[in-house]
């Protein structure tokens, strides 16, 4: 390249020499052209029209192409945002036709840029970066990843958002399946990094949502491999219960994570770890920001209970979710005169989750309650006691929902009656359950769909629950199991090895079982986790809903 910088003037000769020469003759003004390429470091009008004169002839010198390319970039990065906004709109003629090879580069260059602080600056590259998305997108997204792999946290974050962004919108029209295939492999070399932060997760689980990887089985079990991975689910390592980051990053992996688990893609590995190694601390867990952890933990072990498959150690398993569930179970009080006193508020969700995940766990672990007699007794009369709340509870909510079936819905309500009829089906699950629980020996065949999930149509589930405004029918408990250990009976005599439930008769004075119930000798174990000192009754997140007095009356 010539050493002497052209000026204005020389910068418009050299360009109508360029532009008047035909075929071969681009050979013989090659020195023309390092003028030009010489005007990147001239005058700032002599940049931007040296900026446009590389755009335009670029094609006719590819053995200046390095040069070219690196004049180009010392324009972008020039102090004057003006002659960058130039070379900026002319760096995409730099990767048509022969010279596509560079367009991966170039789209690297851009991406980097992002972190310009200037708005109008990062419109115009955003839209530089769209056209190249749009003539190569698997070479533009080789070199948008590569600002993600290595670039600062700002271009980082940028370029993750205007892929995401772009791709949300013309995905069906840019992306074919190699470019798919590209995306796929980026985004599990971020994964495989383990540098993934809490904003950036969502977002790239949204992107793989774009390609073809979610549509097929195989394809669910590659990503939720590739989530389970990121979560660093080590069985042979302890949780470090006390870290906001591993905690938080391991919710939000099991949030996403959960729409690819299913009956072929089993949720196992990741439940039993929740189990095994998380739920043992469950009072230690870090507060996170704008979560309660404690509830959404429960909520997310249920959620993948539901696709289990073999447990390495259902026992271990079964006793750490049984040791929490009577948490929120608690024993029958007594008064003075032997009858039941009020039946406390219950955090319900809570309860639902936790007598769920138990539930199917212990379908692999069927000895864990028979083999401790003591065990039975206790956790018995805590489903009795749970029983009575819960029935009560239904019936209150089933006469709000009547009612308010038959008058139009008043400004603030609907949301209200919403509540309520997840409150229902909170409930419903529970009862159901605790009839497969009560039952002896226990069994676990009630098919439940978890409160906070949508209802399959025409499920044989929900043909099987009462109407709203029902009248309550009276609940026997079977000895033999049948009608899958629920003994559900419309009235009349009891079948024989039929029984009572706790509620039915305790208070009754006159009557056989009114004596004052015995308190139970049993103790569970392995409570270091949870804080000393006297029991608290957890408080009811739906109680205070059932009347204006703090949802007290049954």
């Amino acid at each position: 390249m010539s050493s002497a910088i052209p000026n204005l003037e020389r910068m418009y000769e050299c360009g109508d020499v360029l532009a008047n020469a035909k075929g071969l003759s681009y050979k013989s003004h090659q020195a023309e052209y390092e003028e030009i390429l010489a005007g990147v470091k001239g005058a700032d009008n002599c940049k931007r029209l040296s900026s446009q004169f590389i755009a335009r002839f670029f094609s006719f010198y590819p053995s200046l192409a390095e040069k070219s390319i690196d004049a180009m970039l010392d324009l972008c990065e020039d102090g004057n945002v003006d002659i960058r906004k130039q070379a900026i709109k002319d760096l995409p003629t730099l990767c048509r036709d022969q010279h596509s090879k560079n367009l991966p580069k170039i789209v690297d260059v851009l991406t980097q840029l992002l972190q310009s602080e200037d708005q109008g600056e990062i419109t115009i590259i955003q839209n530089s970066i769209m056209t190249l998305i749009r003539r190569d997108t698997k070479g533009a997204i080789i070199g948008i990843f590569s600002q993600i792999h290595t670039g600062e946290e700002v271009v980082r974050e940028r370029a993750l958002r205007l892929i995401h962004t772009k791709l949300k919108t013309s995905s069906a029209e840019l992306l074919n399946k190699e470019s798919q295939a590209q995306i796929i492999a980026e985004i599990k070399k971020v994964f495989a990094s383990g540098n993934v932060t809490a904003e950036e997760f969502p977002r790239l689980m949204a992107i793989l949502q774009f390609t073809f990887l979610p549509k097929s089985v195989a394809g669910q079990l590659e990503i939720a491999n590739m989530v389970m991975k990121m979560a660093d689910l080590d069985a042979d390592a302890e949780f470090d219960y006390n870290s906001t980051e591993l905690t938080d990053r391991l919710l939000q992996c099991a949030t996403h994570v959960l729409p690819y688990f299913s009956n072929q893609v089993k949720s196992t590995a990741f439940c039993e770890y929740l189990v095994v190694k998380v739920l043992p601390h469950y009072y230690q867990l870090p507060d996170l920001t704008g979560m309660d952890t404690r509830n959404q933990l429960c909520k997310l072990t249920a959620d993948l209970a539901v696709n289990i498959g073999s447990l390495k150690d259902p026992l271990t398993a079964a006793k750490n979710v049984f040791d929490r569930l009577i948490d929120y179970m608690p024993l029958p009080p007594a008064t003075e005169d032997g009858s039941l006193a009020e039946v406390p508020n219950l955090e319900f969700t809570k309860v639902e989750c936790l007598m769920y995940t138990f539930h199917q766990i212990a379908r692999q672990a069927d000895t864990f309650l028979t083999s401790d007699q003591e065990r039975l007794k206790d956790f018995r009369s805590r489903l009795q006691y749970l029983a009575r709340g819960v029935q009560g509870y239904i019936k209150k909510l089933k006469e709000f929902l009547a009612t308010t079936g038959t008058k139009p819905a008043k400004e603030g309500e609907v949301e209200d009656v919403k509540i309520k009829q997840i409150a229902l089906r909170t409930n419903e699950n529970i009862q159901a359950m605790i009839r497969d629980l009560f039952h002896s020996p226990p069994i676990y065949k009630a098919n439940v769909v978890l409160s906070f999930k949508p209802r399959e149509k025409n499920s044989s589930s929900s043909s099987m629950q009462p109407k709203v405004g029902d009248k309550r029918k009276p609940i026997t408990f079977s000895g033999k199991g049948e009608n899958s250990g629920a003994g559900v009976t419309t009235g009349g005599k009891k079948g024989r090895g039929e029984r009572q439930l706790y509620m039915d008769t305790v208070g009754r004075k006159g009557e056989r079982g009114g004596s004052k119930p015995s308190v139970s000798t049993y103790r569970p174990g392995g409570k270091s986790a949870r804080p000393s000192g006297q029991y608290n009754v957890p408080q009811g997140k739906y109680s205070s809903k059932i009347n204006s007095k703090g949802g007290q009356d049954w």
